[in-house]
C-alpha cells in the first residue's frame, strides 16, 4: 500500500493544482469571433480577415445584413450570437459598430468588442450627431438612392473614396455593395453594450467614409483598451490591412478577464 508523504512542497502542489484546475472557463482564450459587416458592403467584406482567424483555431461568424434598418440589423446580429455556445468577441466595421453597440448590451456571452472604422453611438445618440462634429466625408455627395428609399455608392466613387488602397479588390466589393436604409443615419441608438464589456478599436487613417479624428476620438470615448491607428488606410481597413485587423480582435480574444 502507497501513502502520501505530508510536506510543505506537497501541500504547496496540491494548492497549485486546485487553483489551475478552478480556473473560470472565462480565463481561457475566447474561440468564437463574430464579425459584423457596415453599410454598402456585405459578409464578404471580412474575407482576408477570415482565414486569419480559422488558422488560429477561431470559430469565425460573419453575419450577413438586411441593412434595412440597423433594428433589423441588431436582430440579425442577436439570432447568430444565439446559435453560438460559450464567450464571443464581437467585431464591427463602420455602421456594424452601430449594431455590436447594442447587440452587446446585456448580454453575458459578449467577452469584449471590437471596433473597427466605426461608430460606437452612446445612449440616444445617432451617427449625424457624431459626424456634424466633424468636416462631413466627400462620399456624402456620392450616394444614389434607389426606388425604395435605399443608398449605395456610385461605383467609380466607391473605388475612389471606400477602399483606394485595394482598387482590384475594392471593384469587386463595389459590386457586391449592399443598399442600406437611409434612416441609420438618424437613428438613435439603444443602450451601449461598450460601457458593460471591454473593448478595442482601429483607427483608419486615411478613411473618407468617416472621419479619421472622429474614429481616434470615439476610442477615447469609449475607453478602449487599445486603440491601433493604421496610417494611411482607407475605411476598408479589414481588406487592406487584414493581418492588423486579426491581430486586434485575437489580442480581444487571448486577454485576460
Amino acid at each position: 500500500m502507497f501513502s502520501f508523504i505530508k510536506t510543505p512542497l506537497f501541500g504547496y502542489l496540491l494548492l497549485a493544482s486546485t487553483l489551475l484546475t478552478a480556473l473560470p472557463a472565462d480565463s481561457k482564450p475566447v474561440k468564437n469571433i463574430v464579425l459584423v459587416h457596415g453599410a454598402y458592403a456585405d459578409g464578404s467584406s471580412w474575407s482576408r480577415v477570415i482565414p486569419i482567424l480559422q488558422a488560429a483555431g477561431h470559430n469565425v461568424t460573419a453575419v450577413q445584413q438586411p441593412l434595412s434598418s440597423i433594428p433589423d440589423d441588431v436582430a440579425k446580429t442577436n439570432a447568430a450570437l444565439e446559435q453560438i455556445e460559450g464567450p464571443i468577441v464581437l467585431v464591427g466595421h463602420s455602421f456594424g459598430g452601430s449594431v455590436i453597440t447594442e447587440a452587446s448590451y446585456n448580454n453575458p456571452k459578449i467577452s469584449a468588442l471590437v471596433y473597427v472604422a466605426a461608430f460606437a453611438p452612446d445612449f440616444n445618440q445617432s451617427a449625424l450627431d457624431m459626424m456634424l462634429k466633424y468636416p462631413l466625408p466627400p462620399v456624402a455627395t456620392s450616394l444614389v438612392t434607389d426606388s425604395q428609399g435605399r443608398q449605395t455608392i456610385l461605383k467609380d466613387k466607391f473605388v475612389q473614396y471606400f477602399c483606394p488602397d485595394v482598387k482590384s479588390i475594392c471593384k469587386v466589393l463595389a459590386t457586391a455593395q449592399g443598399p442600406s436604409d437611409q434612416g441609420r443615419y438618424i437613428y438613435k441608438s439603444g443602450q451601449p453594450g461598450w460601457k458593460q464589456h471591454p473593448n478595442y478599436y482601429v483607427v483608419a487613417g486615411n478613411d473618407h467614409i468617416i472621419n479619421p479624428q472622429l474614429e481616434a476620438d470615439t476610442a477615447v470615448r469609449i475607453k478602449a483598451v487599445k486603440t491601433i491607428k493604421v496610417a494611411g488606410s482607407s475605411h476598408a481597413v479589414l481588406v487592406s490591412h487584414p493581418q492588423v485587423v486579426a491581430d486586434i480582435i485575437m489580442e480581444a480574444a487571448n486577454a485576460k478577464k
